[in-house]
């Protein structure tokens, strides 16, 4: 009650990819033999199960990143960050159905905009993933997210997260994680400069 939008919109979609994201190192791993091993190949199937089943406007797990609301470009971007720190494991099994139904959804984000603040970097993210999987995507979307955190960044390790400075958890939690893993996406493709990777590396 008193949410600032109508959350049973879209909180499954927060709940899967903030969890994804935060797994997908783990479920990278190469399988082996023991109990940890035989537990996460089990999970990252039934993850990939989960995928496509929630890309399939069919099925009652369909996850709706098209609500009018703006909270979809945030958590779209938890599961963009997924499928950018654990491709082998969670994108590329996926069928090709279920591929072209997430590049449509993230497509789709673009009908909406964010806050002014780490909220452009969720949307750059969104359009890093897409450019990873060789789909169209919006470089005017990626440069301004990376100008602005950039311009926004204050030293020792802090970006004041919008104009305003604001020490919160988002440093550790959004921004680091998530500039460095797209700037490292976009140089493997000649589309940000080793120097912007360099200081978020750092």
């Amino acid at each position: 009650p008193g949410y600032y939008s109508k959350a049973e919109e879209f909180t499954h979609l927060e709940a899967v990819g903030r969890t994804i994201a935060g797994i997908a190192p783990w479920l990278a791993l190469p399988d082996d033999d023991s109990t940890e091993g035989k537990m996460r190949k089990a999970l990252r199937a039934e993850v990939l199960k989960g995928l496509t089943n929630a890309a399939d406007p069919a099925n009652p797990d369909y996850l709706n990143f098209a609500t009018v609301d703006r909270q979809p470009i945030v958590d779209g971007a938890y599961l963009a960050h997924a499928f950018l720190r654990a491709p082998k494991a969670l994108w590329e099994p996926l069928d090709a159905g279920t591929k072209k139904r997430f590049v449509e959804s993230f497509k789709s984000l673009r009908n909406r905009s964010g806050a002014y603040n780490n909220w452009l970097l969720f949307a750059a993210l969104n359009e890093g993933f897409l450019s990873s999987v060789g789909e169209q995507y919006d470089p005017a979307r990626v440069q301004f997210g990376i100008n602005k955190l950039n311009e926004w960044y204050v030293g020792d390790s802090w970006y004041s997260d919008g104009p305003k400075f604001s020490m919160d958890y988002y440093n550790s939690f959004v921004i680091h994680p998530m500039m460095v893993d797209l700037l490292r996406t976009l140089l493997t493709r000649k589309r940000a400069s080793q120097a912007d990777y360099d200081q978020a590396l750092r």
